[in-house]
């Protein structure tokens, strides 16, 4: 999908380099405007043509659902043991709760490598801040985030008659995790003019990350050297944390949670550094 970009108006000089966090959050106030407009535009040209609409942000996530749950719950028979007393969920709950944030970042990592590929004009003959490119990818693709956390406030509810007040924390939580996407999102949109063949990679990548998560199967029976292993994927501390605040009303591992939180950000930044070297040679390329 080709982004369409021609108000002058709108163009702010791009940061010289993404130096700190705060640099980051400077792009993010500065191009505000050029931001919600190109993901409004995005959401919009993307469910266009289709008879569902933006009903598919909601029946995908669904029928993934529905087909892991009947998988692994009756014919696999696994079981998530519940940390606090009498509070009991079934599989589907507890797997929606993660696969969730795994659909968000394949839905990423599947556009990532073709950003800048798809947006040619935006090198060539503007000047254009390509850095947030990534973030209109990322901000479309919490759209369907926020109606799968909708859905699973619901689905608790209709559940168990109440929610955790724990529940409203979930948001801040995912926080490193948006930052650790928009680092994967930068460094496989530079890699994607250089590299072509890198998208043809991206499925594995999404599969890997699934399987070798805490989604759809508990780590307490594992060997120390798998879950440590597993506490390297980037989606088991979100998943942990976002099952122990909307589940079960617990605090995650703070330990865990504030390591996560620094890789973070030193990943969003190496990945700025990436982004911004590596963008002075896309127009050579392309």
């Amino acid at each position: 999908m080709k982004l369409d970009y021609t108000s002058h108006k709108l163009i702010k000089s791009t940061p010289r380099f993404l130096t700190t966090p705060v640099d980051i959050c400077q792009l993010l106030v500065t191009h505000r405007l050029i931001l919600c407009q190109l993901i409004r535009r995005d959401i919009l040209s993307r469910y266009r043509k289709s008879y569902l609409g933006i009903l598919w942000a909601l029946l995908t996530p669904m029928l993934t659902f529905v087909v892991y749950s009947y998988v692994f719950s009756n014919i696999l028979r696994v079981r998530f043991a519940s940390p606090v007393p009498n509070i009991e969920y079934p599989y589907g709950i507890i797997l929606f709760s993660g696969i969730m944030l795994h659909l968000f970042l394949t839905e990423v990592l599947n556009r990532s490598p073709v950003l800048v590929l798809e947006n040619v004009n935006f090198v060539k003959k503007v000047v254009f801040p390509l850095e947030i490119l990534s973030l209109v990818a990322i901000g479309s693709a919490m759209v369907p985030l926020s109606l799968n956390y909708i859905i699973l406030v619901g689905a608790i509810f209709l559940f168990n008659g109440t929610v955790q007040p724990t529940i409203m924390l979930v948001p801040l939580a995912w926080i490193p995790f948006f930052a650790v996407v928009v680092g994967i999102s930068w460094i496989l949109s530079s890699l994607g003019v250089f590299l072509r063949d890198i998208v043809h990679l991206i499925g594995l990548f999404s599969t890997l990350l699934l399987f070798g998560s805490t989604i759809l199967f508990p780590t307490h029976n594992m060997p120390d050297f798998l879950k440590t292993l597993i506490l390297l994927n980037p989606l088991s501390i979100p998943v942990h944390a976002t099952r122990n605040l909307a589940l079960w009303g617990v605090i995650p591992n703070l330990k865990y949670l504030a390591i996560y939180t620094g890789f973070a950000v030193m990943f969003l930044w190496f990945s700025a550094f990436w982004f911004t070297r590596t963008k002075k040679g896309f127009a050579d390329v392309i």
